[in-house]
């Protein structure tokens, strides 16, 4: 059985919305458009004038952004 951390339950939503804000605004859009609004990286690619391999490495960069600026509020699970 595998554990799961749920960020809703250390954070409220607009937490979490100000948090993704604090991201620089490229990474901000990759991310948005890709976890948010369930686009494909070819679709980001596309709609962005990026390469699919931007939009991918911009995505992992924003991911670990958001893991520091939890963990610099004391959220460390994720």
């Amino acid at each position: 059985q595998h554990d799961t951390f749920n960020i809703e339950a250390e954070m409220s939503a607009n937490e979490i919305i100000d948090l993704i804000g604090e991201l620089p605004p490229g990474y901000r859009t990759v991310f948005n458009l890709y976890v948010l609004e369930g686009y494909k990286h070819h679709e980001i690619a596309e709609e962005l004038g990026i390469s699919i391999n931007t939009s991918k490495s911009q995505l992992v960069l924003a991911k670990e952004k958001l893991r520091q600026l939890l963990k610099s509020k004391g959220i460390t699970q994720v």
